[in-house]
């Protein structure tokens, strides 16, 4: 079976919903537990392009949320394209916004949370993806305060480790480490093509509580 599906590839690039605007998507290689390759896109054909590139050069994993375009101006080299690197380049300042939440944490998720569980996808190690149907800015809510709100909306108490908004996961469709005939690439467990009405509105609200 083909280790590198591209339909899955593009599937999660829309899920993501990095529109250039907003930011850039960040792309990492690893080889087991050391960074190989890093690269920032503007554009899902470019993204694509590097994920085929890199498919069996090392496990590929993909910021969940938009990085800040301002990256360019120390990291021009990256732009959508994937260089050997071997030190991350972005830090939790490098987040432009945030598009959706991948949380771990299942048997906890309040009963709002747990309302979309129909409507959103589970990624190949299980973890949920909520895409916002509204993109949250960081300037107009702190970088402290946002992943509390979150926290809260999804579980309850504003625990902000519970949410990790610097996030990288692995792309579904890539080749999977210690793949098998069976199992020879990453996968949606289940895919959803949904973004999550009112979900952004609602977790803003916490703010005014």
């Amino acid at each position: 079976m083909k280790r590198f599906e591209e339909r899955d590839v593009r599937r999660f690039y829309d899920l993501l919903q990095h529109k250039p605007e907003l930011g850039l998507t960040q792309l990492n290689a690893y080889d087991d537990d050391h960074l190989i390759g890093v690269g920032l896109f503007d554009n899902e054909d470019d993204f694509v392009a590097e994920c085929e590139r890199y498919n069996d050069l090392g496990q590929i994993y993909a910021g969940v949320n938009p990085r800040s375009k301002a990256l360019l101006d120390m990291y021009g080299g990256l732009k959508n394209r994937m260089r050997s690197l071997f030190v991350d380049v972005v830090t939790e300042d490098d987040l432009a916004c945030v598009t959706g939440v991948v949380v771990r944490d299942i048997g906890q998720l309040t009963e709002a949370a747990q309302a979309h569980m129909r409507d959103i996808c589970v990624l190949d190690d299980g973890m949920l993806f909520f895409p916002m149907d509204e993109p949250l800015e960081l300037q107009d809510i702190n970088r402290q305060k946002l992943p509390k709100l979150l926290a809260r909306w999804f579980f309850g108490e504003a625990d902000f480790q519970k949410v990790n908004l610097k996030r990288l996961v692995l792309v579904p469709g890539s080749a999977k480490k210690n793949g098998n005939w069976f199992r020879p690439r990453v996968r949606f467990k289940k895919y959803k093509p949904y973004i999550l009405e009112g979900i952004s509105a609602d977790i803003l609200k916490l703010s005014e509580e």
